[in-house]
């Protein structure tokens, strides 16, 4: 087969969901013979990706001086074909390139409240990210997308052929299908209801603090995000509405212990107005926890009957649905059962197997 080569720079968890896909899609492929790999130089000495052929660049890929270290590497390598994960192909290679757009959620959810930069910073970033997705979505011979509803999007801003555009679903850890899982301290007796994901403004987090306080301390709620502007921000939310008995933010934690959080939780709830995949939705389903998500975006298609569904703009309609799930019991075990089989339909396997296919159609 002809050379392939693979852009993971951003690979590993560490980069969160796109590193997550481009480990899984790396370690799952039929024939590492025929690939390279463009690493960062922490990632060189990885056991699992020793069996590649790899070149090391120092830059991110969204910095300008990525550009033209990219292009020298690709001189080097003279790939057939270029894979790039994420929406920052390079600008100067004259190849054959394949692109994975996840989402598109800064066209949907756009504006300085999104940002911690000054207006005039965000403005000027903003119309350069508009830029490089219109010019890659022209640039690239093909692109993968996780979710029809990201294709559906495509075709309609960029008027894209539907035949240039392919869904990949993707996958869930095999740890959350496991019984293993590490203990953590959650300081109360209540049930509780848990987030999973940062909480920048499209994942709709203050419909969830006025659901939960809608329901008087009946639950607890957590989320679990790493620590930044926008948490802080929802901390003085939290502050604000006198419910800080009621929600605890739990930093970053590992797959093991969220894991733990998932199988002794309520629910996880998903009120995201625009989400790329949704992922912690159906790694609480093969942890065997029910789910309430948004009826929006990406996540009707993934959960389908799944899930327990509620309008993103009403707290009301959250907050009767989170009591549902604390009085009905029969309930919450029909979506436990369904969620389980829901998840069975999606796997890293499947995702980098229809990925190297899309790799043979484009090398003919």
């Amino acid at each position: 087969m002809k050379k392939i080569c693979i852009d993971a720079r951003l690979y590993g968890i560490r980069h969160t969901g796109i590193g997550r896909y481009v480990q899984n899609l790396i370690t799952n492929l039929p024939d590492p013979s025929s690939v390279t790999l463009i690493i960062s130089p922490e990632n060189a000495a990885l056991p699992e990706l020793k069996q590649f052929s790899k070149y090391t660049a120092r830059y991110h890929p969204y910095t300008y001086l990525s550009q033209f270290e990219m292009l020298w590497l690709l001189l080097k390598i003279r790939p057939a074909l270029l894979h790039v994960p994420h929406f920052t192909v390079p600008f100067l290679w004259p190849g054959k390139i394949v692109v994975t757009i996840h989402d598109l959620i800064k066209h949907l959810s756009k504006g300085p409240a999104t940002t911690t930069r000054s207006p005039a910073v965000y403005w000027l970033k903003y119309l350069q990210y508009l830029f490089i997705v219109w010019f890659t979505v022209r640039r690239a011979a093909h692109i993968i997308v996780p979710a029809n509803f990201w294709k559906y999007e495509l075709i309609k801003r960029f008027k894209i052929p539907a035949v240039k555009i392919s869904v990949t679903y993707e996958g869930v850890s095999p740890l959350f299908l496991s019984g293993s899982s590490s203990a953590v301290d959650i300081p109360d007796y209540r049930p509780y209801i848990l987030h999973v994901g940062n909480v920048y403004p499209h994942k709709n987090i203050p419909l969830l603090l006025d659901a939960v306080k809608e329901l008087n301390g009946e639950v607890l709620a957590i989320l679990v995000c790493a620590r930044s502007v926008f948490t802080q921000k929802i901390q003085a939310l939290i502050d604000e509405k006198y419910l800080n008995k009621w929600v605890k933010f739990f930093g970053s934690v590992s797959d093991s212990q969220l894991h733990y959080l998932y199988q002794n939780s309520l629910a996880l709830v998903f009120p995201s107005l625009i989400e790329g995949f949704g992922l912690p939705g159906l790694e609480a389903m093969a942890a065997g926890t029910p789910v309430i998500a948004a009826r929006a975006s990406v996540l009707p298609e993934i959960y389908q009957d799944a899930a327990l569904y509620f309008d993103p703009k009403s707290a009301s309609d959250l907050a009767q649905k989170i009591g549902i799930l604390i009085s009905d019991s029969a309930l919450r075990s029909k979506l436990i059962a369904k969620g389980k089989k829901q998840v069975k339909k999606y796997s890293w396997s499947d995702m980098s197997q229809k990925t190297w296919a899309i790799y043979r159609k484009e090398l003919r």
